[in-house]
């Protein structure tokens, strides 16, 4: 499960790093040697999950956070080997424990995947370094359009709120909005496609226009990834992650609405699989 405040850190610590120059890293050809066979993995799981969804075709820069400093790696010109090209400062230890996919501002803005080395010590971290590349493919097409559209982002961008995913002021604390939400997943789960519709009704009259998009936003892009997520652990024989569904509520409840409502909607329209600027449309107007 992934961590708001290792989320709300990592944004810190690139900004700080965005803003100054290439630092001289402790060893990094160390680093490169520690991290290079466990990359190299990150190739067999790919041959692994071909045919799961086609966006897992589209590896992505790896920042690992090694103490003070990330380390990128990217793709060599073949496509088939990570090198390590870039270290920077970060201003101050990163947590064990970070997974999360961002635009690095002191690698030319590239969407990469940053996680802490212990991401490679088992198969549920190399599922996790694929989720985070579907977090980059959403960045490197359709996202940046689909914020520029959203009132919410457009707002809160103005208001120079960057951390809006993640500190929106959601009620979580309303029984009644988060039970009705339990009851939309439970719908889902069953396959109740009319039960699930009307729950949903019920749920978008109880909000504000602010929560609704903030939902939906949550739906979509975390929803989306822990569907093709699910589908790689269960590619690979792999429990299922169950993120949202225990308590305390949080935005983590949207990950998984947003997977079981994704599933019903590609169930009815299997391009939308792969149409993800007009699934989040279908998502936004229902």
């Amino acid at each position: 499960m992934r961590s708001d405040t290792f989320h709300l850190s990592l944004f810190l610590f690139v900004m700080i790093a965005g803003l100054s120059g290439v630092s001289n890293a402790q060893n990094p050809g160390k680093v490169e040697e520690k991290y290079s066979g466990k990359l190299e993995v990150i190739f067999g799981y790919l041959d692994s999950l071909r045919g799961v969804h086609p966006f897992i075709e589209n590896l992505c820069p790896i920042a690992i956070a090694e103490e003070d400093h990330f380390y990128v790696f990217d793709l060599d010109d073949s496509g088939s080997s990570y090198n390590l090209v870039l270290w920077e400062e970060t201003g101050m230890e990163v947590p064990r424990g970070v997974r999360a996919a961002m635009p690095l501002q002191f690698y030319q803005n590239r969407c990469a995947c940053v996680v802490s080395g212990d991401v490679f010590d088992n198969p549920e971290g190399y599922v996790t370094i694929f989720h985070e590349f579907i977090h980059c493919h959403q960045w490197n097409t359709v996202e940046p359009e689909l914020r520029n559209r959203l009132p919410l982002a457009v707002k809160q961008t103005i208001m120079e709120n960057y951390m809006w995913e993640i500190n929106h002021p959601f009620p979580y604390d309303d029984e009644k909005i988060v039970n009705k939400y339990g009851e939309f997943i439970s719908a889902l789960d069953k396959e109740d496609t009319t039960e699930a519709i009307n729950i949903r009704e019920d749920i978008l009259s109880m909000l504000s226009d602010d929560d609704y998009q903030y939902m939906v936003w949550q739906e979509w892009k975390e929803g989306f990834a822990l569907y093709v997520e699910n589908n790689m652990r269960n590619a690979l024989g792999l429990p299922a992650n169950r993120v949202g569904r225990n308590l305390p509520q949080s935005r983590l409840l949207f990950y998984a609405g947003g997977e079981a409502y994704i599933r019903m909607l590609l169930r009815q329209n299997p391009d939308l699989g792969t149409d993800i600027k007009t699934l989040f449309e279908i998502m936004y107007s229902n």
